[in-house]
């Protein structure tokens, strides 16, 4: 690609009320001004076309770019403002000689949004903008000025913020009458079009330079991730229903009525009415769960799901898709229908006789159709399985939807996982699938309920991908993304996100910035990059000093402050936690550990001083009789209750006195001991919002187990710490068998792994330990040295005849095939190989051990 300056050849554009307001001395923007959308096109003729051709693009907030019509680019990634990832792309297989043409199509937010939060604001930028070049091998570049043709987003109506239930996505309410088809096309005449208007980013300081990059964006490196990809899903079921009544209301009164902002009033507000329920004009979600309540199910058909759905009659009809398993992309429609024709969309995860169950129901779309045939694909991406699309015609309309997946290309290593047990196969499989889906930009926790990036879920998604993926781009990346510590050292609870990412959010999860140090030194583990450790260190140690004001006398984090989730799982945390305390020892070991490797003693001698201390103070919560740690004390008194958690954490922070180890490790595989008990999670996901927030905000009710016999279970994420437990204390061989617990999701018929053993979104990336565990640890495949210098190669079999698979490293392919009194393996690295009670270094190559 060819080696681009630091300075664009192209000024910040827009058109229309960008939102920014400048100041004397300070500017602002307009809350008023948000959810808005510019076109623009730039078009320039070659003789020839050129031997390479770069093309680089910015936005706030996001942005689409086509090339002759063929997309190139869509982003950026989410980032912190003052670091925004600029999108870089080769496009010289997209160009012609003669005629050629750029579209952009921009979207500004103005309100947070589960990726993205408001920029700060100079004097001249921090609301709507765009920035685009096109540079070729002699230097010339067109980048965006007064020549660019432009056309305000008008088809588009401001979306209303998401309802107050955590999930957070704007809707997208666009009507194609107003939006001119084949825009991005070369043959497009825009000559009508007004030309876009260049933005003068004064700053204070300003040094007279209007090109990017500059202030508030940083220096626009580009994006750190390869552009989204994926197949296109079409459903595999499809059921027309006619709705019961609709009032008489025509589409074109409903569109219009769309279009006016809520509470607008006026004698026409009656059309906003379906059946007999008020919908807001802007809410497509809401439009289609009430059209739910009014649509005649006794007279539903199924139709064919590979094609179009033919609706013969005008009027109102809904259409439920099911995808056949979780989907995540943007949305494509194609609709054959009259003019003004409209489509609510709504996608979920879940039904109620075939029809979107609405607490399971977080994204919408809303297409009025421009006549004729034509096509529409939804500017962000959403998730669900099913889907709810309710028509309203004056005529016949041809319906086709799919999903266009965009999903981080995962890159395997070579043939996957498999053994003698085809459960685990496919547990294995559906890992890969779920996690899969929710690496995007960012590794999220769920592409369907909220696509945030939280700073503890993604240590579960990173370590599945640096085990069985050769493309480590993004399990460098979220790290680096969350590393945006507030002014006190602490990691928001989710990154450059609405809920706990503002840079003064008091929302916080303090051990989830612990999971973060894990992340960190998993890269130390196997991409031994001394760089990117040596950059995110401070921070880690920022981290683990924001505990120290909470360290008592006797070595332990007391009241510490936050909302210290461990997981959703009922664990005490009031007094002094253990299950916390285990996890700040465990950061500190892993602290440790980078700190030496990067030959830095002081800050080792800090963090062994720090875990000697819980060591000796942890003492006070071991309970002789039971063989196991109890989880808290409360004025004094240490209580009964136990978990999975502590215990397992305790074994990884290498506070667990050897002799210990082995009893503890039967007892954290003995399934009869497990009590389960989540009624936080219970409630928020079953309808009580209001019982289950007062439980989070003020703690779990009083176990209701008997803490005398019993052990509290982890949910999935937290089995990630189980299994590592299981494995340092010298049982991996247990690791097989714990990972058939997920064949209870299996046996429910779950084609991606849930949130919690009981409930919440089908789809969570954090719930996909086993996938990572049957590499790591049932093959035995692990870093021996940072980096890969060396491999481990130890596999625990377990009750297993056999398994084989692929892991990857940064030299290249690791393959294992390992069954009773037989070891092969084919290794371009130095192994140190565990097998039959005996240890054996070998050099790279192919090797077989019996």
């Amino acid at each position: 690609m060819l080696e681009l300056p630091y300075r664009w050849d192209a000024r910040w554009v827009w058109l229309g009320d960008t939102g920014h307001r400048p100041g004397l001395l300070r500017g602002a923007v307009d809350p008023e001004v948000r959810d808005r959308y510019v076109l623009l096109r730039r078009g320039f003729d070659l003789s020839a076309v050129p031997g390479e051709a770069v093309l680089r693009a910015v936005a706030n907030s996001r942005l689409v770019a086509w090339v002759n019509g063929r997309e190139v680019a869509r982003g950026p990634v989410r980032a912190d403002a003052r670091s925004t990832r600029c999108e870089l792309a080769s496009v010289v297989g997209h160009l012609r000689p003669g005629r050629n043409v750029i579209a952009v199509l921009a979207r500004y937010y103005g309100v947070p949004t589960p990726w993205w939060l408001p920029t700060p604001v100079t004097l001249g930028l921090g609301g709507g903008a765009v920035a685009v070049e096109l540079r070729f091998p002699d230097g010339s570049a067109i980048g965006t000025d007064a020549r660019w043709r432009a056309l305000p987003g008008s088809a588009w109506t401001p979306a209303r913020r998401a309802a107050d239930d955590g999930s957070g996505f704007l809707p997208e309410i666009v009507d194609a009458r107003e939006l001119p088809a084949d825009w991005t096309e070369v043959e497009f005449d825009d000559r009508d079009w007004p030309r876009a208007e260049p933005i003068d980013p004064v700053n204070d300081g300003y040094l007279g330079v209007r090109e990017p990059p500059g202030d508030p964006y940083g220096p626009l490196p580009p994006r750190p991730v390869p552009q989204l990809a994926g197949e296109a899903r079409g459903p595999v079921r499809a059921t027309l229903i006619p709705a019961a009544s609709d009032r008489g209301a025509d589409a074109a009164g409903l569109a219009d009525c769309a279009r006016r902002p809520a509470g607008d009033g006026g004698a026409d507000d009656d059309r906003c009415v379906a059946g007999d329920h008020d919908v807001a004009a802007d809410d497509p979600i809401a439009q289609v769960l009430a059209d739910q309540g009014a649509a005649a199910l006794s007279r539903r058909v199924e139709v064919p799901a590979g094609g179009a759905v033919e609706i013969a009659a005008g009027g109102h009809h809904l259409v439920a898709l099911d995808f056949g398993r979780t989907v995540a992309g943007t949305v494509r429609l194609e609709v054959e229908a009259a003019a003004g024709a409209r489509v609510d969309w709504a996608l979920g995860e879940e039904v109620d006789d075939g029809l979107l169950r609405p607490g399971f129901a977080h994204t919408g779309l809303r297409y009025t159709a421009r006549g004729g045939a034509d096509r529409h694909e939804s500017f962000d991406p959403v998730g669900g399985r099913y889907a709810v699309a309710s028509v309203r015609a004056d005529g016949p309309v041809r319906l086709r939807a799919e999903v266009h997946e965009r999903l981080f290309p995962r890159a395997p290593a070579g043939p996957p996982f498999r053994c003698s047990d085809p459960l685990l196969d496919e547990i294995f499989a559906i890992g890969l699938r779920t996690v899969a889906l929710c690496s995007q930009d960012a590794y999220i926790d769920c592409p369907t309920r909220e696509a945030r990036a939280w700073t503890g879920d993604f240590v579960v998604h990173q370590s599945v991908h640096l085990a069985t993926s050769t493309d480590w781009s993004l399990a460098r990346w979220h790290p680096v993304l969350a590393d945006a510590p507030r002014a006190d050292g602490m990691l928001p609870m989710a990154v450059c996100a609405d809920l706990g990412g503002g840079p003064l959010e008091g929302s916080y999860i303090p051990d989830w910035a612990l999971h973060w140090i894990r992340a960190v030194r998993n890269l130390m583990a196997y991409a031994g990059d001394r760089e990117l450790v040596t950059s995110l260190l401070p921070s880690c140690e920022r981290v683990l000093r924001w505990f120290e004001p909470y360290r008592g006398v006797d070595g332990l984090l007391a009241e510490v402050p936050g909302w210290v989730l461990i997981d959703w799982s009922a664990v005490p945390v009031a007094g002094t936690s253990a299950a916390l305390n285990a996890l700040w020892a465990r950061g500190l070991r892993d602290f440790e550990e980078m700190a030496e490797w990067l030959g830095d003693a002081g800050r080792v001698a800090w963090a062994e001083d720090r875990r000697r201390g819980v060591a000796t103070g942890f003492e006070e919560f071991w309970d002789p009789r039971r063989g196991l740690y109890r989880d808290h004390r409360v004025d004094g008194v240490v209580r009964p209750a136990a978990s999975r958690h502590a215990n397992a954490a305790a074994i990884c922070a290498g506070i667990v006195p050897a002799g210990r180890q082995a009893g503890l490790a039967e007892t954290l595989a003995d399934r009869g001991r497990l009590a389960h008990s989540a009624p936080a999670f219970e409630r928020l996901t079953g309808g009580e919002m209001a019982a289950g927030v007062s439980y989070v905000t003020h703690g779990n009710p009083p176990p209701d187990w008997d803490v005398e016999s019993r052990i509290l279970e982890a949910q999935p994420f937290f089995r990630y710490v189980v299994h590592d437990a299981l494995a340092e204390a010298g049982r991996a061989d247990l690791i097989a068998d714990a990972c058939r617990d997920w064949g209870a999701f299996v046996s429910a018929g779950e084609t991606s792994w849930p949130e919690t053993w009981t409930g919440g979104s089908h789809c969570h990336g954090w719930s996909s330990t086993p996938t990572r565990d049957l590499i790591v640890y049932t093959l035995g495949v692990r870093p021996a040295e940072p980096g890969f210098a060396r491999a481990r190669v130890a596999p625990a079999l377990g009750d297993l005849e056999w398994a084989e698979g692929t892991a990857p490293t940064p030299h290249g392919p690791l393959w294992v095939r390992a069954e009773a009194g037989r070891l092969a393996f084919d290794s371009p690295i130095p192994v140190v190989a565990e097998w039959a009670g005996e240890v054996r270094e070998l050099g790279p190559g192919r090797h077989v051990l019996t």
